[in-house]
């Protein structure tokens, strides 16, 4: 249900089904207009097609079953004590716990995370319960701490950036992006011409380049292949999109689950 907002518009899901444009407030006009062409409020993802792997983490407490809940269902696989987790969530009652010692998920192997040198969007919500001493992996294609050439990681380190990193690191936010018991919105984007962009809670907080050809087709999550660099915290509503860079400017994050078709 659409909300009254400031002169009279109304918020939506989202301001229009261009993949640039983010969701927002809607002025009076627009959504007369949009009613008429039966275009808005969306009820669906117009790119869902492109999602490759999405992982709302729900479920019963304790439960160590994953749903992909993309077209791919994809078989998700926990180590550690990996587990759904009621005591935390930001949609849907739940979400994704790891302690931070060898809790990670791995999905089964699929070009969708094959990114190559297109675009990709990766998004999550995250909650650390730490902010440990050394750094720590959100989702990463790179097969150990060690090999960078093929695969990537996206982190976060004991000062709260987050960062990016293939062959090097690309792009490091600054101190404190993230703190601990807070949820945050986390976005991977990268565009046309390798250009890279990280969000948090919809706002840019780093670019840089990126020219790697990204041919890995595992992704972990909570932790490198490895089982390196464990995260301590929490992950809810996790989406991978193939091929499209859904956000290029300051968006509002999402106020409900992702769509599933």
């Amino acid at each position: 249900m659409a909300l009254i907002g400031a002169n009279g518009g109304l918020i939506g899901t989202q301001r229009s089904a261009n993949i640039n444009t983010a969701p927002g407030l809607w002025t009076a006009n627009e959504q007369v207009l949009l009613r008429r062409a039966a275009t808005w409020p969306l009820s669906s993802d117009p790119n869902f097609s492109s999602v490759s792997l999405l992982l709302h983490m729900d479920g019963t407490n304790g439960s160590t079953t994953f749903t992909d809940t993309s077209s791919n269902a994809l078989t998700v696989t926990p180590s550690g004590n990996a587990q759904i987790s009621t005591a935390q969530s930001k949609f849907g009652g739940a979400s994704a716990l790891f302690d931070g010692t060898g809790d990670f998920l791995t999905t089964a192997s699929t070009s969708g995370v094959a990114f190559g040198t297109g675009q990709f969007t990766i998004e999550l919500w995250l909650r650390l319960n730490s902010l440990s001493a050394s750094y720590r992996a959100l989702v990463a294609t790179r097969p150990n701490e060690g090999s960078f050439s093929d695969g990537f990681g996206l982190g976060c380190s004991s000062s709260g950036e987050i960062y990016m990193y293939d062959s090097a690191f690309r792009a490091t936010s600054p101190s404190g992006t993230v703190t601990t018991n807070t949820w945050y919105h986390i976005a991977l984007v990268r565009d046309t011409g390798s250009a890279l962009r990280i969000y948090s809670n919809g706002n840019l907080v780093a670019t840089s380049t990126a020219t790697n050809n990204y041919t890995r087709t595992v992704m972990t999550i909570g932790a490198n292949a490895s089982s390196s660099e464990p995260l301590n915290g929490y992950i809810d509503d996790l989406r991978i999109t193939k091929g499209i860079a859904r956000y290029t400017a300051n968006f509002t994050p999402p106020t409900a689950a992702f769509f599933d078709a």
